[in-house]
This record gives C-alpha cells, sequence and structure tokens, in this order.
C-alpha cells in the first residue's frame, strides 16, 4: 500500500482513504470542486471537515 501524502496532492473526483478530518479520523472520501471533501454514507454524500492526508484505496479482496 501507498504512504500518506499532503492532501494537496489528492486527485479530485476519487474516492481516497484519507486523515486528519476534525471529529473524523479516518475515512473514504472524495474532493469535488463544488462541495468539497465528501463521504458516503447510506447512498448520501455528507460533507466533512478538510483531512491532512490522503492515501489511495487498497484494492479489493478477490473470492476463490
Amino acid at each position: 500500500m501507498s504512504e500518506w501524502q499532503p492532501i494537496n496532492t489528492a486527485p479530485n473526483d476519487t474516492p481516497v482513504l484519507v486523515y486528519g478530518a476534525k471529529r473524523l479520523h479516518w475515512a473514504v472520501a472524495a474532493y469535488t470542486h463544488r462541495d468539497g471533501w465528501q463521504v458516503e454514507t447510506c447512498s448520501d454524500w455528507h460533507s466533512i471537515y478538510p483531512p491532512t492526508h490522503w492515501m489511495p484505496l487498497p484494492e479489493a479482496p478477490t473470492t476463490k
């Protein structure tokens, strides 16, 4: 897995693992220019405080 990166290097419109958002230690979130940082909960997107770091999501497990 990749190392944590500064949040200003995170991709736009792509879900990533984020860390350091106020009241939220880590989460899967995406940044959009229109809405800022958002997390998805129960199929709704909600704004969060800006996180400090990000890393790509790991590959999903495979089943055999």
